[in-house]
């Protein structure tokens, strides 16, 4: 033994009443690492907590806001997160990244200013695989870093929306991996190109009483047609009446919304009759789609013929958006990430109570 000094964890509480655990813990000098401490069973290297005081806190923290932890269990905040980054250092599955063959990927923002992190999600069990700070090529490298190699090369389908940089080091780094996009994605960038016409047509028309059915025909225009209400419909023939051009557009978006109704066989006649279409329609926001769509058609196609979407990735982001409302906010990415992970890598917590 090299020394020797009495420790205090907190444990528990009976009631209102706290609870210590005192240990007296050695430290050892060993020949090959020097000065050690000696390890004990009921807590974490360095945390002034046993681990039924960690793994209730991380239940609490799945349940409840931090501040409200906080007062429960007379911590700081900042503790909290301390606490479920080593909690999830034990819990999280080592094997996750050993069974991805089919996943997604999205980028979700946690602050302003333009900060972003990077999602990996398992379609065959819908959990956080991996996130990382960051929307880059270089940020999406980091996962395939820790992928390695040999898992690289077994990823089969890879989902995401038209990410330059996320398509660059998919085809890089995973070879073998068909890139499927996200067929609402797609019909998303129609609506905006709906959008944009129909802007366009009410500015050029300004103070006419067809700027004004313009105006107010966003909505109509956006929506699936089995979800207009009755007055969306009327407003919708209004403009079918006033403005061919506007109509036309709202009639693409359609039939491109139309695309993933088709059977795979039929899907690539459709798709090449709407972009014949979309090109000589004189609509330059849908011009521009069909070059999108054009130098992108493999993923398109890919999507429908594999019948696999973004969902997951869309689900997940709206749980990390409730995270962080629900913490009003995280100080470090480092937190943020491990309360993901925590509430959305599959991670079992029991109450030790």
């Amino acid at each position: 033994g090299y020394d020797h000094h009495e420790r205090y964890w907190d444990h528990v509480a009976l009631g209102k009443w706290r609870v210590l655990l005192r240990a007296t813990v050695y430290r050892l000098e060993c020949p090959r690492d020097g000065v050690v401490t000696e390890a004990v069973s009921w807590a974490a290297h360095g945390s002034r907590f046993t681990l039924d005081f960690e793994h209730l806190v991380a239940w609490l923290a799945r349940e409840m806001n931090k501040t409200a932890v906080t007062r429960l269990m007379h911590i700081a905040w900042a503790t909290v997160g301390h606490i479920i980054e080593r909690v999830v250092e034990r819990k999280l599955d080592p094997g996750r990244l050993e069974r991805l063959y089919v996943m997604g990927v999205d980028e979700v923002s946690y602050r302003k200013g333009h900060k972003y992190l990077t999602v990996v999600a398992d379609h065959a069990t819908g959990n956080a695989a991996w996130l990382g700070e960051g929307r880059s090529q270089e940020s999406f490298g980091k996962f395939f870093d820790e992928l390695g190699q040999e898992r690289s090369e077994k990823v089969a389908v890879v989902t995401m929306d038209m990410s330059a940089p996320y398509m660059a080091e998919t085809r890089e780094r995973a070879p073998n991996a068909l890139i499927a996009f996200d067929p609402f994605h797609v019909v998303k960038l129609a609506n905006e190109a709906v959008h944009q016409v129909r802007r366009t047509e009410a500015r050029d028309r300004k103070g006419s009483t067809e700027a004004d059915v313009l105006k107010g025909s966003r909505w109509a225009l956006l929506k699936a047609p089995e979800s207009l209400k009755d007055d969306e419909k009327v407003r919708l023939s209004e403009v079918a009446q006033l403005n061919k051009r506007v109509y036309r557009a709202y009639l693409l978006k359609e039939e491109l919304r139309a695309l993933y109704q088709c059977s795979p066989r039929a899907a690539e006649t459709h798709v090449q009759s709407w972009l014949a279409w979309a090109s000589r329609s004189k609509l330059t926001p849908f011009t521009k789609l069909a070059r999108t769509l054009r130098r992108h058609l493999d993923g398109v196609l890919t999507a429908i013929r594999l019948g696999v979407s973004n969902g997951r990735l869309e689900g997940l982001n709206n749980k990390i958006k409730m995270i962080i409302h629900r913490a009003y906010g995280f100080h470090s990415v480092k937190a943020l990430i491990a309360m993901v992970y925590l509430c959305c890598g599959g991670i079992t917590v029991e109450l030790p109570i």
